[in-house]
């Protein structure tokens, strides 16, 4: 393959198969605890000891739920995301601080969960005909809130972040900016090196929160004609208005999501043993038809994000006109991050939210035929 290091190769094919079995013992685990907790009738007991409001009752036990199956899958979680990321050299960190990213990580989730379900009880409470519409529009409005905020809020929790430094980099990379006739809100360092050796560019908020962000992994160890390739892939994210595209095909498919898993819960509910839907003990329930509603949706919406990336890879070689330098960011980036080649599961392939390396090197080598003085 086109000047990739074969034996990351060989991990990265690996470590693809053991994250697949890791994933599909989580998988199991989740759907025996659901079962176990729906057909035993120990969801009716745990509910019955907790507070009469259904909105309060139903966030306890969902933090209650949360807490119990991060307790349950820690040895997974050490696993794949200590471990193993440890063993193939993806990772830095030392356990004490995987531990206290783990546990931030599940706080957040605890408590934005907790309020989402909260609010998800008022709605039915208030609503039950139509308490998924509301939902929907209040999932989407808070969306765009952490869009905005991820940058300044969330971001800094994990990784700190600081403005590209003034030099010859920043000038290269303002004047591909001014190439692609888009305004940068600004450029951001944000330091993975204490934690990962992965490297990664992204475009990160909306509104005055927009910004390029860049890896010091990344600028440490590639050139700045690849950096620059890189970043014209980033703007080209901004020329297409792509945050907003997304945000509109996610719109879509969760709003067919939130109608499917309502139906789905409704009816299972009405054959088990609850007081009414908005009984806390239903919560599981109402879980398990919100991820069955959700699964078909996750290919069209990874099928959606390639095509994106694609898009920007193809403005990002008229951009800038080095498709070799282009193909040597590639290399690097898939080495580097132990990305497969060509991902050998079908599972990989369907949920992958960028083309594959060989395709992305097949589009610059087009892009090279087509334009052969370059």
């Amino acid at each position: 393959m086109t000047g990739l290091d074969a034996e990351r190769q060989r991990q990265a094919a690996e470590y693809a198969r053991k994250r697949r079995r890791l994933g599909a013992v989580n998988f199991i685990v989740s759907l025996a605890l659901v079962a176990a907790l729906i057909l035993s009738g120990l969801s009716n007991t745990l509910a019955g000891a907790l507070p009469s409001s259904p909105a309060l009752a139903a966030a306890l036990y969902f933090a209650l739920l949360v807490t119990g199956y991060d307790l349950i899958t820690l040895p997974l979680s050490y696993v794949g995301g200590y471990r193993w990321p440890r063993r193939y050299g993806l990772s830095r960190q030392d356990f004490p601080g995987w531990l206290a990213d783990h546990v931030k990580s599940l706080s957040m989730g605890i408590g934005f969960g907790a309020a989402a379900v909260a609010a998800l009880y008022f709605l039915m409470g208030r609503s039950p005909d139509s308490w998924w519409l509301f939902a929907w529009g209040a999932l989407l409005a808070f969306s765009l809130a952490m869009t905005v905020l991820a940058p300044v809020l969330l971001v800094p929790i994990f990784f700190k972040t600081r403005p590209l430094d003034e030099g010859e980099l920043k000038d290269r990379l303002e004047g591909v900016a001014e190439k692609a006739a888009v305004k940068v809100g600004g450029i951001y360092v944000i330091e993975f090196s204490e934690k990962t050796t992965i490297a990664n560019a992204a475009v990160m908020g909306l509104g005055r929160t927009k910004r390029i962000v860049l890896s010091d992994t990344l600028i440490e160890t590639y050139s700045p004609e690849e950096i620059e390739v890189v970043m014209a892939h980033e703007l080209a994210h901004q020329r297409h208005n792509d945050i907003w595209r997304l945000f509109a095909c996610q719109a879509a498919v969760l709003l067919v999501v939130f109608r499917l898993a309502s139906w789905f819960f409704e009816t299972l509910a009405g054959r088990q043993d609850y007081v009414n839907i908005i009984d806390p003990a239903a919560l599981p329930l109402m879980l398990f038809s919100f991820a069955v509603a959700a699964a078909p949706g996750l290919p069209l919406l990874s099928w959606f994000t390639r095509r994106r990336e694609a898009a920007a890879d193809a403005d990002a070689l008229e951009l800038t006109g080095a498709p070799d330098v282009f193909i040597s960011a590639m290399t690097k980036l898939t080495d580097q991050n132990l990305g497969e080649a060509k991902p050998s599961s079908f599972l990989d392939r369907l949920g992958q939210d960028h083309p594959s390396y060989i395709d992305r090197v097949k589009v610059a080598e087009e892009f090279t035929r087509r334009r052969p003085g370059l």
